[in-house]
């Protein structure tokens, strides 16, 4: 309630894995076939980094990365050079996708979705720098539906 929501939207998740990976041509694939790759993650405790750590857990499974680091675009070019697989929002991953150098993953039992939203505090002074701003990306928001 302290905020305003401009904008919302559902995002998935996925596992991607390079074009060249085998994963990316299998099909029924499980929680277990993940376990012998090599994972590139987002930091710990990062949102859906967090998210898939729970998940994994379920499963009484954790993964350790060869790599983490905060910057997911940086993660989803070190996956298309096929040195690793990881776990990340389609928005990040949408440009690979569709170039063919990556490929998203659905493992049964993983199906996990975030939310991508602006917002900002109701009781906070709005200059008009940051109103435009805010119009600005929520057209940005309402062209890419």
């Amino acid at each position: 309630t302290s905020y305003i929501v401009v904008s919302e939207e559902e995002i998935n998740v996925h596992v991607v894995v390079s074009k060249n990976n085998p994963l990316a041509t299998k099909k029924n694939i499980k929680i277990d076939d993940l376990l012998s790759q090599s994972f590139i993650l987002t930091e710990k405790g990062m949102s859906y980094r967090r998210l898939f750590d729970e998940e994994m857990a379920k499963y009484k499974i954790e993964i350790l990365p060869i790599l983490e680091m905060s910057n997911p675009k940086s993660i989803c070019n070190l996956v298309k050079e096929d040195l690793g697989i990881s776990f990340l929002p389609d928005f990040v991953t949408n440009k690979a996708v569709e170039e063919g150098s990556i490929v998203r993953l659905h493992v049964k039992g993983l199906d996990i979705k975030i939310w991508k939203q602006l917002l900002y505090h109701r009781d906070k002074w709005v200059n008009s720098q940051m109103k435009a701003l805010i119009q600005h990306l929520s057209n940005i928001h309402i062209q890419n539906r």
